[in-house]
């Protein structure tokens, strides 16, 4: 079993998980930083992402082709999940652990009728290391169309990511243009609310993650000054011009020296 050893790597820890039934012995952060994971930046339908939140066969493949794999990924329709899981081997799909939480776990076969699963977890957490589920219990947690995704043997490739490290500074360039834009304005506290996810947690959560896991303290510490900034203006719950709360050179300072960090990577 392979534990998250950063937040939010579920997927990458259930990658390692995967890896593990073809006998290879890895884990997230080893998968994330032999990928540089921590200079990978994208935008995509007016989100911002990183590190961890890069997910799926495109980001995976940057390390598993290295290592011999290729993940391939199948939309699968709700009704016929069960069916298509009971074929393979192993896979990884992502259910939902609450209402609005979903999670990566990575399905190992059936007992007694259930669905075996991994729980791609922290290994302090108290949570089971394997769920087992009925089929109706799977089906409850699922959305009505499933991306399964699983590793195929191809041979081990060489894999540049020039040409995403390149994109991703013109990525960074564009967050600190809209972060910039977005703070001279007076926000709803339900506009600064969504702007968390689409906006800010690129670089003011998982660029924390990321800077953190290469032992960059310097600009992480900078970033976490102007997190904890942010966070005090939602507890606030009511319009404001975040420029007013936010110390914007710093922040500004910070995501400069992270798009020299990733220029020296290219």
């Amino acid at each position: 079993m392979k534990y998250m050893t950063f937040n939010s790597s579920c997927s990458y820890a259930g990658v390692a998980n995967l890896l593990s039934f073809y006998g290879i012995d890895t884990q997230d952060r080893t998968i994330a930083l032999e990928m540089g994971l921590p200079f990978l930046f994208d935008y995509e339908d007016g989100c911002y992402y990183s590190g961890p939140m890069l997910q799926g066969a495109k980001w995976f493949n940057l390390y598993l082709k290295t290592v011999g794999y290729t993940m391939t990924e199948k939309a699968v329709n709700k009704a016929q999940l069960c069916d298509y899981l009971r074929d393979l081997r192993a896979a990884m799909l992502g259910i939902y652990v609450s209402e609005r939480n979903k999670h990566a776990v990575v399905y190992t076969g059936t007992k007694d009728g259930n669905y075996c699963m991994l729980n791609n977890k922290w290994e302090r957490s108290d949570e089971p290391d394997t769920l087992l589920l009925s089929e109706q219990e799977l089906l409850q947690r699922v959305d009505e169309t499933i991306t399964v995704a699983v590793l195929n043997k191809t041979g081990c490739e060489t894999v540049s990511t020039e040409g995403l490290v390149k994109h991703s500074i013109a990525v960074l360039q564009s967050l600190a243009r809209d972060i910039g834009t977005f703070c001279s304005q007076e926000g709803s506290p339900m506009d600064i609310r969504s702007s968390m996810n689409t906006l800010f947690r690129a670089i003011l959560l998982d660029g924390i993650t990321m800077l953190d896991l290469i032992g960059e303290t310097q600009i992480s510490q900078k970033l976490k000054i102007v997190q904890g900034q942010l966070m005090n203006t939602v507890k606030e719950n009511k319009p404001l011009q975040l420029d007013q709360y936010l110390d914007m050179a710093l922040l500004n300072s910070a995501i400069s020296e992270y798009i020299d960090l990733i220029c020296a990577h290219v």
